[in-house]
């Protein structure tokens, strides 16, 4: 496939900066996955997801089986990773439990099971949580 430019046209200038701009905010985005996703080093995070997986059922936001995706370890599902991400700043104190559940039910969107798996998941976490990984 071959692309031809019309040299009196600044376009594709401009398209080429925005696909530059656009592949820097993804790449920098992909550099922020939490600690707790990237590390298996995590225990305690790890461990508390985990937990979640056996006493949170249904652990569901939305249309989202959660559960699922925690049994399964579906690392490269998307909703999981959002799930994980966000979870993990809650549990290392960077979200409020109020910030987490509005970051989820924006994401998921409402559903049935939403305040159980919300009270299960703020239930479950570790009085002593850490701010940030080990």
């Amino acid at each position: 496939m071959t692309f031809s430019r019309n040299p009196n046209s600044r376009a594709p200038m401009a398209t080429v900066a925005r696909v530059a701009l656009a592949t820097a905010v993804v790449l920098s985005a992909g550099a922020c996955a939490p600690d707790a996703y990237r590390s298996s080093q995590a225990t305690g995070f790890n461990a508390y997801i985990q937990k979640l997986g056996q006493v949170c059922h249904p652990l569901q936001i939305g249309d989202q089986d959660i559960t699922r995706y925690i049994l399964e370890q579906a690392t490269g599902e998307q909703n999981y990773i959002y799930f994980i991400d966000n979870t993990s700043r809650l549990y290392y104190n960077r979200l409020t439990p109020q910030s987490y559940r509005q970051a989820l039910v924006g994401f998921f969107g409402a559903g049935t099971y939403n305040d159980q798996s919300f009270n299960c998941i703020f239930l479950n976490l570790p009085p002593d949580r850490p701010n940030a990984p080990s």
